[in-house]
């Protein structure tokens, strides 16, 4: 995806205190969306990737420089939300969680390393706690550029919207919901009437991406012409990797945005960005 910076008529620079920021970091690059709430507006987006000559940098030397060359983000906002796309997370039960105990969670099923510490999001869909983890160099730099910054993990979007998009459904089949992240993706299933998972697979080509796709969802015995399938993040229709996936499902639907908010960008599809987009939306 190509650099771009979109806004709309009525967003000004000198109004940045009453937006609305969402902001996420990978190593391929960043992207934020600007939330005019009086207007109940998007009122821009951007995308950056980061050149060659930080490709071998740190996540943190590569938050760094957003920081510091990026104009929109040297302002103040009235709210501001954080994401690293990150596959290091643990779901845990709100009648299970103890914020005390919130390292031995999370290192039941990961190892948590020294430079990293944990923070954790409320997910109400699934009355359940995400507990994630984050570079402490980047906590540091976000809170003090942003002291009043919202950390929150790229699951929590997605497993409210499995959950909710599959309790409204007119026919009961199984539901299956996919975003895509530069060099990961996102799976969840929800079958009979509960939601069942959730993973993270790391892939480095299509026919890794296609295998943890269909083996995840042979796993839970769902034959792809009796199931709804909805896909989100880094896929774009007339692409190779878009032809190359429908010779294995053949209807690849894109998540259509329901925040309620105007999204006035005729030459950006809302699928692209979705947990982005709707970052604000969560009750953190």
């Amino acid at each position: 995806m190509k650099n771009f910076f979109v806004f709309n008529e009525g967003f000004s620079k000198s109004k940045t205190a009453s937006y609305i920021l969402s902001l996420q970091i990978s190593n391929s690059g960043y992207s934020y969306t600007i939330v005019d709430s009086a207007g109940n507006s998007y009122a821009a987006i951007n995308h950056h990737n980061f050149d060659k000559k930080l490709a071998d940098k740190s996540l943190v030397e590569k938050a760094e420089s957003m920081l510091k060359e990026d104009l929109f983000l040297s302002k103040n906002y009235k709210t501001v939300f954080f994401s690293v796309i990150e596959s290091k997370s643990t779901l845990v039960p709100k009648e299970m969680f103890d914020r005390k105990q919130i390292k031995k969670y999370f290192t039941f099923t990961q190892p948590l390393d020294e430079y990293e510490e944990l923070h954790f999001n409320y997910i109400k869909k699934a009355n359940a706690y995400n507990i994630f983890a984050i570079p402490s160099d980047i906590t540091t730099l976000m809170v003090n550029k942003f002291p009043e910054v919202i950390f929150v993990h790229q699951n929590n979007v997605f497993v409210n919207d499995i959950i909710s998009r599959a309790e409204n459904l007119k026919f009961k089949l199984p539901y299956i919901q996919i975003n895509i992240n530069p060099g990961s993706f996102d799976i969840g299933i929800f079958k009979d009437d509960k939601f069942q998972m959730i993973n993270t697979y790391q892939y480095t080509d299509d026919n890794d991406f296609i295998y943890y796709v269909l083996n995840t969802i042979n796993q839970y015995d769902i034959k792809l012409n009796k199931a709804y399938i909805n896909f989100s993040g880094l896929i774009e229709k007339d692409t190779e990797f878009y032809y190359f996936i429908h010779q294995y499902i053949p209807k690849i639907n894109f998540l259509k945005l329901n925040t309620g908010l105007a999204f006035n960008f005729k030459d950006v599809e809302g699928h692209l960005f979705y947990n982005l987009l709707n970052l604000h939306n969560e009750d953190y």
